[in-house]
């Protein structure tokens, strides 16, 4: 574990500033009191890793069950945990900009998990896989397909973390910025496709993702490229059923995203 002054200086003390903001008094070193302030709710309970939300709840209705992990978009907590991610994509991220995660008790739960797996990794994986597990088994019980979705606001490559590959019986997806070749090794129950963004390069990428036989999630926009009118034009592009010379398909009607027909844009409307 490092404990250099530097280390100290340089990476904790900024991550410091953001969890006295949020209640944290113990010591300014990865010790024994952080770990129990990041992985314990504000009563004191053991904090919860995986959650869900109205847009997994949608596959139940395929026999679906969704569970979803939100780590801190960004560099909400002090690293940036979605490194590839554009400028306009970290600005609008669902973890800080819409729905129930905006609040600051889910957002002191985002930064409370980010911390727990930056210093604490063994620790938090652990846990992870026995939440997973628990998933798996209740998803069993009601007949259903067990699924996972691990960046609900995050970008990290888990498949190094070897998550999927140790629950080979549930489906794991993910949407990503990264690139092919990035995440070119996937274990087959982990369906990830790639997030046009408004980089340069961004639509090329996305097309080399869909030429591999996996897909790519776009947002729309109206017809200047606004929010206002968006559904209605990610309708139509669906019903045309094609978007820059490839298949096209709604991503919105559910997000179970191993469902979808690959080599595909997945088009979702600007919410």
């Amino acid at each position: 574990m490092k404990s250099s002054v530097n280390y100290i200086r340089n990476i904790l003390t900024p991550v410091l500033l953001i969890l006295r903001a949020f209640g944290y008094t113990g010591p300014a070193t990865v010790s024994p009191s952080l770990l129990v302030w990041c992985s314990s709710t504000p009563g004191g309970k053991p904090r919860k890793i995986l959650g869900t939300s109205s847009k997994v709840r949608m596959g139940e209705s395929l026999d679906i069950l969704t569970t979803v992990l939100y780590l801190s978009p960004s560099d909400e907590a002090g690293f940036n945990m979605c490194p590839w991610a554009s400028e306009g994509c970290a600005s609008a991220c669902l973890g800080h900009s819409t729905g129930h995660l905006r609040f600051d008790s889910s957002k002191l739960a985002r930064i409370g998990k980010t911390i727990w797996l930056k210093y604490f990794p063994d620790h938090f994986l652990s846990q992870l896989h026995k939440e997973i597990e628990k998933h798996a088994r209740k998803a069993q019980g009601l007949g259903m397909v067990a699924a996972v979705r691990l960046n609900g606001s995050s970008d990290v490559l888990w498949e190094k973390h070897g998550i999927p590959q140790a629950h080979p019986d549930v489906v794991f997806y993910d949407y990503t910025k990264a690139s092919l070749r990035a995440r070119s090794v996937l274990p087959d129950n982990y369906h990830v496709l790639f997030s046009v963004s408004e980089k340069p390069g961004s639509m090329d990428e996305a097309l080399r993702w869909i030429a591999s036989g996996r897909n790519a999630a776009v947002v729309i926009g109206d017809e200047e490229g606004t929010r206002n009118g968006s559904k209605e034009t990610a309708l139509r592009i669906c019903e045309e059923g094609t978007f820059n010379g490839r298949p096209a398909i709604s991503g919105d009607t559910h997000d179970a995203r191993h469902l979808d027909q690959p080599g595909s844009f997945v088009v979702l409307y600007a919410k």
